[in-house]
């Protein structure tokens, strides 16, 4: 089956620098592991200790948690002298589990690019050429468990208190939990109130404290909690993923250019609008240096937030209406003038000739968005390739794609085609709930990421938030890894569980 103990090789990784460097963040590079040091040095520690639980995970059959550790390894220790035996071992964890394509890319790894001729450094290469032409020529996926992770959200207000962290994650990862989904501002909260869609309210809604829960020079930082919560959770194999929206960022960006504005149709009048215009150039380098700041945490992925208002037809700013005009050729007031239609037809009136415009006009907003948000995936997964990048969006986008199209500038199609794993986001759900929605998940993650320059590309997965069940309030979470387990699909690998009261230790 596997060899043990490796030779030695390498493993391709972009130094964050690059991003940084691309970006304009002018940050220095990290240093290089070193290659011999004392063993009381605690990144050596550290390391072994990770090292022991991925192979102990492996050799007693745990596949699904051996995945986790040794892809945390392998991000974390990209240059280790057992980065070798870490991708085999992956990739056999992989094939336990049923899963070919991610075996074939670690494989592929240790192989090299096709036609190159086996490396004399990995005594695993010629295993991995064999292997991976075994599975191709696999007629059917073999059985079994499918991986992934069992994961807690926690807002802000369910942290424990600073000095009970170590002993709040140990026991997360005694029941089973895989994965922390956490807040990266107030702001980004799965519980935050919903925004009023019409004019600013006589009584404005109570503003939650401004600032950033990471270390980054884009704008206010609250308490630095992800470099607290990271590094106890990756020494017991627990990745951790922030939750972020970009539409309402911790910036230090107070210009009212960087908004976007809000069309009233009936009065004809725009009013001002809480959400950063995503297309304006000046939000988008600040959007990548805040990004490649939360990339330095350590973050295992992030959760990019979908829009809570269903606005997205009517959000406007000067520099949208002008790029629609350039591309698409076609002036801005026919798209308001289209909009004014739209509001006052009747359900069941017949199409109007102004439909062509507004279709137009999501269509090419929505591309428009969704590129930059490739563009910041694929410049935060040079520097990190394992980093998940999940895009939420609500399940219209599954039940009435156009209505998510013209509310929210959703498409999950195309999103899905970019790389990004999808999370069913909205109000947690109930356990049933699950298995009715992975049939319009069914088959969603094939056949949908082409390869780049023959390398395998990391095939998008599906995510859904579910209620915590009651018998588990009070911080009492035994029995969601085998719940979790009993859920999940081909296409839904990573149940969020999202607890009703407050997470306390038992």
């Amino acid at each position: 089956m596997q060899a043990r103990r490796p030779g030695s090789g390498r493993r391709a990784f972009l130094p964050l620098v690059m991003l940084l460097m691309a970006l304009g963040a002018g940050c220095a590079a990290p240093s290089a592991v070193p290659v011999a040091q004392s063993v009381e040095n605690p990144g050596i520690e550290a390391e072994t200790r990770l090292w022991y639980q991925a192979s102990t995970a492996f050799s007693d059959g745990r596949y699904s948690a051996a995945i986790h550790l040794y892809e945390r390894y392998l991000t974390t220790y990209p240059k280790s002298r057992r980065a070798n035996e870490a991708h085999w071992e992956l990739g056999q964890s992989y094939e336990q589990m049923g899963e070919v394509a991610g075996a074939v890319k670690e494989y592929q790894v240790l192989a090299g690019p096709e036609g190159a001729p086996v490396s004399t450094q990995s005594v695993y290469a010629e295993r991995a050429l064999h292997r991976i032409e075994a599975l191709r020529n696999q007629s059917t996926v073999p059985g079994g468990t499918r991986s992934g992770h069992t994961a807690l959200y926690v807002s802000f207000s369910n942290l424990p208190p600073m000095a009970q962290v170590e002993t709040w994650i140990r026991q997360l990862s005694a029941q089973g939990v895989s994965a922390i989904l956490m807040d990266a501002s107030l702001e980004s909260s799965f519980t935050r109130p919903p925004v009023p869609t019409g004019p600013t309210p006589s009584s404005p809604l109570p503003k939650l404290p401004a600032g950033a829960l990471f270390s980054t020079s884009q704008g206010p930082v609250m308490t630095d909690w992800f470099s607290v919560m990271i590094p106890q959770a990756h020494d017991l194999g627990i990745s951790v993923f922030a939750v972020l929206d970009l539409f309402h960022a911790p910036l230090s960006d107070h210009r009212q250019e960087s908004r976007m504005l809000l069309y009233d149709p009936t009065r004809r009048k725009v009013h001002t609008w809480t959400q950063f215009d995503l297309l304006a150039p000046p939000v988008q380098q600040e959007l990548a240096q805040l990004l490649a700041d939360l990339v330095r945490s350590g973050v295992d992925g992030m959760v990019f937030r979908t829009r809570a208002e269903n606005s997205f037809a009517y959000e406007v700013s000067d520099g949208v209406l002008r790029q629609f005009e350039a591309q698409v050729r076609q002036p801005s007031s026919e798209v308001a003038q289209a909009l004014r239609e739209r509001m006052t037809v009747r359900q069941d009136a017949s199409a109007l000739a102004s439909d062509k415009t507004l279709w137009r006009w999501v269509g090419w907003k929505a591309r428009q968005e969704l590129d930059v948000l490739a563009r910041l995936k694929k410049y935060l997964q040079k520097a990190v390739p394992r980093l998940r990048m999940v895009l939420e969006i609500h399940p219209e986008a599954l039940s009435n794609p156009t209505s998510a199209l013209v509310n929210y500038g959703e498409d999950a199609a195309e999103a899905r085609r970019r790389g990004f794993d999808l999370l069913l986001g909205g109000a947690s759900r109930d356990a049933s709930d699950v298995r009715t929605f992975s049939g319009s998940f069914k088959g969603w993650s094939r056949d949908v990421i082409q390869s780049e320059k023959g390398e395998p590309q990391t095939l998008p997965q599906g995510w859904v938030l579910l209620r915590t069940p009651s018998e588990h309030g009070g911080g009492m979470f035994m029995g969601l890894a085998q719940q979790a387990d009993e859920l999940r699909t081909p296409d839904i690998r990573h149940l969020v569980f999202v607890p009703d009261a407050p997470v306390a230790i038992p």
